[in-house]
């Protein structure tokens, strides 16, 4: 059985394979340099499996988890699987709902009352309630009732239908998720990191985009509702550039701590907007992968000191 989260054989060039280990790049690489109304619109009507996404972010976090007893797996490779975890996860809390198949995976990322009781065993009270609100589905999002008699004994476990992510993980061929040959693949693109000044640019430009998108689309017109769609996908495209930033960590030497500052403020801005909630948290909690990352590789790598978030969540 071929593990489906392995690179695919085929053209192998450095673009292909970015795309294959950032998801998130793929995704926004629909929209070229100078995207027109129509690429928005079809980014707001993409269908991006979450429930694969979901599958794929808890798979890359316990091969990180089991990698670290692995001689054979360096320190680059460790931070690329988190960093892809994160990636992953960042587009389950990013994308809005569109079926019951999206509910169930963002339910499955949201805290177990294990980490729950772990955080608050720490102090951190707040961890939480970002990541509920990160995976928060919506409020009109309702499944359907279990197939369960009244009769049944309360106390006893029946068997529970539907998305099961740690049964979707347990599943999956193998925990390496990668082959040994692919791990120079991972390290090289951990060694490369991200261009995050330019990552941060487009954020702002995608934002600056929904906006103007959002106050035309009040304007009654025959085009007002592919304006709207229009709007809403540059607003997902502005919070997917923010969580790439996000998830990876900064590397010495560079400008990327400045960005990830810039990042925070940008964000702390949307605030003050009526962006969707669960966007804005989704950032805040991939600012988490980071932490762990950079203590992979502290010669490469360091922790950024953030400032105090704006919000309510």
């Amino acid at each position: 059985m071929i593990n489906k989260l392995e690179f695919q054989p085929g053209p192998s060039d450095d673009r292909e394979v970015r795309e294959h280990a950032d998801p998130i790049m793929a995704i926004l690489a629909r929209l070229h340099d100078d995207p027109a109304i129509a690429d928005m619109v079809a980014l707001r009507q993409s269908r991006p499996d979450l429930r694969d996404a979901a599958v794929k972010a808890e798979a890359h976090r316990n091969a990180h988890g089991w990698s670290v007893s692995q001689d054979g797996v360096g320190a680059l490779e460790r931070i690329a699987l988190l960093t892809i975890s994160g990636a992953h996860a960042m587009i389950v809390a990013i994308f809005p709902v569109g079926n019951l198949d999206d509910v169930d995976a963002k339910v499955a990322m949201q805290p177990t009352r294990k980490w729950l009781e772990s955080w608050q065993g720490t102090g951190d009270f707040v961890r939480g309630r970002i990541v509920h609100a990160a995976f928060n589905p919506g409020q009109l999002a309702v499944p359907p009732r279990p197939d369960v008699s009244e009769r049944e004994s309360a106390l006893y476990p029946w068997p529970v239908n539907g998305f099961d992510l740690d049964a979707e993980v347990e599943n999956l061929p193998t925990r390496q998720i990668y082959t040994p040959e692919q791990l120079p693949v991972l390290a090289a693109f951990a060694a490369e990191g991200l261009d995050m000044r330019a990552v941060l640019e487009k954020a702002r430009d995608y934002f600056a985009a929904a906006d103007r998108l959002f106050a035309e689309a009040l304007r009654p017109s025959p085009a007002m509702h592919r304006t709207r769609l229009a709007a809403e996908g540059a607003l997902i495209a502005a919070y997917l550039a923010c969580a790439q930033i996000a998830v990876w960590p900064a590397r010495r030497g560079t400008g990327d701590r400045d960005a990830k500052l810039a990042v925070q403020e940008l964000v702390n801005g949307r605030a003050k907007t009526a962006d969707p909630l669960h966007m804005q948290a989704a950032i805040r909690h991939g600012f988490t992968f980071t932490s762990i990352v950079s203590r992979g590789a502290p010669d490469l790598f360091f922790g950024v000191k953030l400032g105090e978030w704006v919000g309510n969540v």
